[in-house]
């Protein structure tokens, strides 16, 4: 007889989650919005939505907001915010991990339940395409995060 965790190995394919805890789950999902926010072509793009995005996560717990309310400042804030997001993102680090991969379909996430989404999901996914060279971005903060790290 299989134990749970060995039970959910085999049917997600999961051993561990890829982000130890925390403060590294928010250490690095802020190093690549920053990056974002460095690139004038995505920064620009999500300045004009105007979008308060929340991305809340569990496994482990988290929550990043993305703020271009102002239209000029991307704000990236971590933790409990009094800020009220627009469009609110749940789903497990590592959904997160593999969407900055490339490796998640965002609709069918949402229709499967892998991430739950709440506000005007259109507005967000319409910006799908824009953060897409972020998947490129995304490698390279992981590998610079891991090296600090040992």
């Amino acid at each position: 007889m299989f134990t749970r965790r060995y039970q959910r190995v085999i049917r997600e394919g999961v051993l561990m989650q890829f982000f130890a805890n925390t403060d590294e789950l928010h250490e690095v999902m802020k190093e690549l919005w920053a990056r974002i926010g460095r690139d004038p072509d995505m920064s620009e793009k999500l300045l004009q939505s105007k979008l308060i995005v929340q991305f809340q996560y569990r496994e482990p717990e988290g929550r990043v907001t993305v703020d271009c309310s102002d239209g000029k400042e991307m704000k990236v804030l971590t933790g409990k915010q009094s800020l009220k997001p627009v469009v609110e993102m749940s789903m497990k680090a590592d959904v997160a991990h593999e969407f900055w991969l490339g490796k998640v379909n965002v609709p069918f996430a949402i229709v499967s339940g892998k991430i739950m989404a709440r506000g005007p999901v259109a507005k967000a996914l319409q910006l799908l395409p824009v953060i897409k060279p972020a998947f490129d971005i995304y490698p390279n903060v992981i590998s610079q995060h891991k090296k600090v790290m040992a």
